[in-house]
């Protein structure tokens, strides 16, 4: 691990975990200010979660001296999403030594087909790390921002002239100031304003519309108002 010592990551150490997340919102709420918006006060909500994290058998859960990872395996892939290093400078090395020991841990216990990691678009540091062990960008999150036109829907699935999706709160751990929906289904010929007129009259704050880089619905997202707030990483983690 290029002289990474790779420890278990245990429920003495949801603290301090939960402190290095939440520094890590506060940093990618620069970068996103609605969709990464940090909730107030939810360091204690997030430690009692991460404390399950920690103590479900099905996860993998390691630290370092500056960072911590939990994966989670879905069918045949692991996630990763609870991921973090306390310093700038860190994800080449605690980063990348953590990944790599969860792949591990995945191919030792029978293996995973790739591993899917989320990151901030602006981590630029992070984002090279995912690069470097050879893990490809396979999805973008584009957002646009909506000013609430009508009485917000109660969550579930909703849909208009040619989209659908999920209509919902933000995790707890975020604010973005009211119901956010994310698109699961969006006609290629789908009129974007009327989208987002649409979203708007149902009380979304915020639209969240899934893309593949460089394809055609990521070039019409390509548009005024709509930014890319999260990456998503797939692959599996080279050796070196």
């Amino acid at each position: 691990m290029s002289g990474i010592a790779v420890r278990e990551l245990t429920a003495d150490d949801a603290a301090w975990a939960a402190e290095l997340m939440e520094q890590r919102r506060q940093v990618y709420a620069r970068y996103s200010p609605v969709f990464w918006r940090p909730a107030q006060g939810v360091t204690g909500l997030h430690e009692r979660f991460l404390r399950r994290q920690i103590a479900s058998p099905a996860n993998v859960a390691l630290r370092t001296e500056h960072g911590f990872i939990i994966g989670q395996r879905r069918g045949q892939e692991g996630f990763v999403d609870d991921f973090a290093v306390g310093e700038a400078g860190r994800w080449d090395g605690d980063g990348a030594g953590l990944l790599r020991a969860t792949w591990h841990r995945w191919q030792t216990a029978g293996g995973a087909d790739a591993v899917r990691v989320v990151t901030a678009h602006a981590d630029e540091e992070k984002s090279g790390m995912l690069s470097r062990l050879s893990l490809e960008l396979a999805e973008q999150w584009w957002v646009r921002e909506v000013q609430p036109a009508g009485q917000a829907r109660p969550a579930g699935q909703v849909g208009g002239a040619g989209f659908s999706g999920l209509l919902g709160p933000a995790p707890p751990v975020y604010d973005p100031g009211g119901p956010v929906l994310y698109v699961d289904h969006l006609d290629d010929d789908a009129d974007l304003t009327a989208v987002e007129r649409e979203s708007a009259m149902i009380g979304a704050v915020l639209l969240v519309v899934p893309a593949v880089p460089g394809s055609a619905r990521a070039e019409r997202l390509s548009r005024p108002g709509w930014t890319v707030a999260s990456d998503w990483y797939l692959g599996r983690p080279a050796a070196t």
